[in-house]
């Protein structure tokens, strides 16, 4: 899997993928593992709305959060995962939970300044 010396740090653990993208590391081994286990989402997702059980859990909020990320998405063009993803952020109560977790950033904001 690449240059396994870039994606373990010197006690052993893991290094989170996109700690190595900003380490200057061009080589980490680390894009081809993301764009490989993307496409096998993109292939679960081409074949039904949600992840589990075929309707809508837990598994599919936390993976809204994976997917989301623009460096994510930047791993290619997968219109299946583009199409969760929008059914995810259309939900009422996802539209609901994201506004109200910016309301508070931006209160928190104003207190800061």
């Amino acid at each position: 899997m690449g240059n396994r010396s870039a994606e373990f740090n010197r006690d052993g653990e893991r290094n989170p993928w996109w700690f190595l993208t900003i380490s200057g590391n061009a080589a980490n081994g680390l894009e081809d593992w993301m764009s490989n286990r993307l496409d096998q989402l993109e292939d679960v997702l081409s074949e039904r709305d949600w992840l589990a059980e075929n309707r809508f859990t837990v598994a599919d909020l936390l993976m809204a959060d994976v997917l989301r990320v623009p460096k994510v998405r930047a791993f290619g063009n997968r219109p299946a995962s583009e199409a969760y993803v929008m059914r995810l952020t259309n939900r009422p109560a996802f539209r609901k939970a994201y506004g109200d977790q910016m309301a508070h950033f931006e209160l928190a904001d104003k207190k800061r300044c």
